[in-house]
């Protein structure tokens, strides 16, 4: 009996050291309890993959040593928003990358955390330049942003077919009448480019973007040039290859944008760029917005991922895929000398009314914030009925 007793208190010693170096003991802080890397669900409806997938999701894997994996994926505004609200509180996303279109859109569905001043400590709330504080004015804190450059307009076209460029909106009407099915632009809720332009265009109006009834104008000019537009790309990037098949002559475009495709190679040579002189440039931006009602590890892990994000050493890499930081302390001198050597030949192709000497973005005085949520939101329920509902 005794035997039999030492061999069962013998097991039981063995086991319970078994248990103790499997990890039977705490979890550690924002890791799984098996050591592997927690996951991270991260997708863009605003495209840069260039920065966040090629830069700063490796950067963040690495600096925190594999303690993170992140799964990142791509979609619209819509697709994403209807992924979420279908997978509802048991949906596997944490965090969307977001233009100035899923933003409002998440905001009206009820889907994004609000994030602005509970945890303004943490997304270096105090080092963000003027335009990054207005836009979290603008839209309640429910998004943190990463980007705050200049979003149009301007034109890239093929001089190949185009001798003398249009550079108002005044001249483009005139161009397009005289060559129709030769212009188009994607649709305005899901792409950048089609926002800087339906804006500047209403500023060029000298109307105001802020109230949506007042843009009798701006209807009126979008709708005589729709007579010649056969369909609006639902991606900015269906429009980039209209122009470089020939379908097109003009689309509007990002200069930063533009100017970082020059430097990767994937412009064709006779696609040129230039300037809309008659609007200010429209401020572009780009949020990082964090899933309502995560679980707490979760919302830890997430919480993490946009701190390093918004960090200046993380947001300086921007600047050499023309991304324009909203950390004011992200300058170039901290970029790595692989990125400052991108960065280099995007100051050397870049439109020069994009350029203040050798830094690059906004000149002072050339540039107006996005309107309200609410104006927002009735633009682009105003172009869907008034332009696309006639194709």
């Amino acid at each position: 009996m005794k035997k039999s007793l030492k061999i069962v208190f013998s097991l039981l010693l063995v086991l319970s050291m078994i248990l103790a170096g499997c990890g039977g003991g705490e979890t550690s802080s924002g890791g799984s309890s098996d050591g592997e890397a927690t996951k991270i669900t991260i997708y863009t409806v605003a495209g840069g993959d260039e920065y966040y997938n090629d830069l700063l999701i490796p950067m963040f894997e690495k600096e925190t040593g594999g303690k993170y994996e992140i799964e990142y994926g791509r979609g619209t505004p819509q697709e994403i928003i209807n992924k979420i609200k279908a997978q509802g509180k048991n949906g596997n996303i944490d965090l969307v990358i977001t233009g100035l279109d899923g933003l409002p859109l998440g905001i009206e569905a009820g889907l994004w955390e609000q994030v602005v001043p509970t945890y303004e400590e943490e997304l270096h709330v105090a080092q963000w330049n003027d335009i990054a504080k207005e836009y979290i004015e603008k839209f309640d804190g429910y998004g943190v942003p990463t980007v705050t450059g200049p979003g149009g307009p301007i034109l890239v076209y093929n001089e190949d077919k185009v001798k003398n460029p249009p550079t108002t909106y005044a001249e483009l009407k005139t161009w397009i009448e005289e060559n129709p099915g030769k212009f188009t632009y994607p649709a305005v809720p899901s792409s950048g480019p089609a926002r800087g332009f339906f804006l500047g265009l209403a500023q060029a109006m000298g109307e105001d973007i802020n109230d949506p009834k007042s843009l009798d104008k701006t209807w009126t000019y979008l709708e005589e040039i729709g007579e010649t537009i056969d369909n609006y790309p639902a991606k900015t990037s269906d429009s980039f290859n209209a122009l470089y098949d020939g379908a097109v002559d003009i689309i509007p475009h990002f200069p930063l944008w533009f100017g970082n495709l020059q430097v990767q190679g994937t412009v064709p040579p006779n696609i040129k760029a230039v300037k809309l002189t008659d609007t200010t440039q429209i401020v572009d931006s780009q949020f990082l917005v964090m899933l309502k009602d995560l679980p707490e590890d979760r919302k830890k892990a997430a919480l993490e991922f946009m701190e390093f994000a918004t960090s200046k050493e993380a947001q300086a890499q921007g600047l050499s895929v023309g991304f324009s930081p909203a950390n004011t302390e992200a300058t170039a001198d901290l970029l790595s000398p692989e990125n400052k050597e991108n960065y280099d030949k995007l100051a050397e192709v870049v439109l020069p009314e994009f350029k203040n000497g050798e830094t690059i973005g906004l000149k002072e005085g050339d540039w107006s914030l996005f309107p309200s949520l609410e104006a927002t939101t009735e633009h682009y329920k105003n172009w869907e009925e008034k332009i696309q509902a006639k194709k």
